[in-house]
């Protein structure tokens, strides 16, 4: 793998205005093989994985719950010809260049027609819900016999992101400003479904089926250093049975 900023798709998802090789520069030296596996993990489940979900609906109508001004999907090398993003934000949706249809609502009560889509793609949105039995029952009201789900959040147990389940918006502002994060928004983050437990029991409680849980992470924090230390230990526990649950990332797939 090169370490080269030519290479920005391989930083961790999300936030932080700092290269591969940067990030890598960070990591202390006997660490920065075991973090390179974890970085090429991360990049493939979201986005490798995520886009090859998606194979076989090129021509079909699919959801993406929660789309924000950009997706994942956008990397496919075969688009999704009628894809639906909804948001709840008018502005964001506008923004979007990958959606055909856009739909201004809410994951909550889901503004179409009972099986009406064959996919459901939720990419980083799940931490913000606060009723995931609605929402999850939603997702199973809108799909079609037979169609497929992805969810990709964040576990509860993420070091980084457990904190936003309790501090303020203006809190976290401040932190993004501190740490030059970037994102689209600070939103509310609740996170009622981000464990592998939690999830396998809203989606079959609506009535999925051939569920799947995956789970992975990457440090994403690198200041002060001996945090960083203490994160990459967390990983390293995270790879036995017994401490799985302290990765960072929590990825869902099922079928109606």
């Amino acid at each position: 793998m090169s370490n080269t900023t030519s290479e920005p798709q391989l930083l961790p998802k999300g936030a932080f205005s700092l290269t591969h090789a940067q990030q890598l520069a960070a990591v202390p030296p006997m660490f920065r093989k075991y973090w390179e596996s974890l970085a090429k993990k991360n990049h493939y489940y979201n986005h490798v994985f995520m886009a090859d979900w998606a194979n076989g609906l090129e021509d079909a109508l699919v959801l993406e719950a929660g789309c924000g001004q950009t997706t994942t999907l956008a990397e496919r090398k075969v688009p999704l010809r009628k894809l639906i993003g909804l948001e709840p934000i008018h502005e964001d949706i506008l923004m979007n260049p990958t959606v055909r249809y856009k739909m201004q609502g809410i994951l909550e009560r889901l503004p179409l027609a009972d099986g009406s889509v064959e996919g459901v793609y939720c990419d980083s949105v799940f931490e913000h819900i606060t009723d995931p039995k609605q929402v999850c029952g939603e997702f199973y009201r809108v799909l079609k016999p037979g169609g497929r789900v992805i969810i990709n959040t964040n576990s509860v147990f993420n070091p980084f992101m457990f904190p936003n389940k309790f501090l303020s918006i203006d809190q976290r502002e401040w932190l993004k400003k501190k740490m030059k994060i970037q994102s689209e928004g600070t939103y509310p983050a609740p996170y009622r479904i981000n464990t592998r437990h939690a999830l396998i029991k809203y989606l079959k409680g609506a009535g999925f089926k051939d569920i799947k849980i995956y789970r992975w992470g990457v440090p994403n924090m690198y200041h002060p250093r001996w945090f960083l230390g203490l994160q990459l230990l967390m990983e390293l526990m995270g790879e036995t049975p017994l401490f799985c649950g302290l990765k960072h990332r929590l990825m869902a797939t099922c079928r109606k």
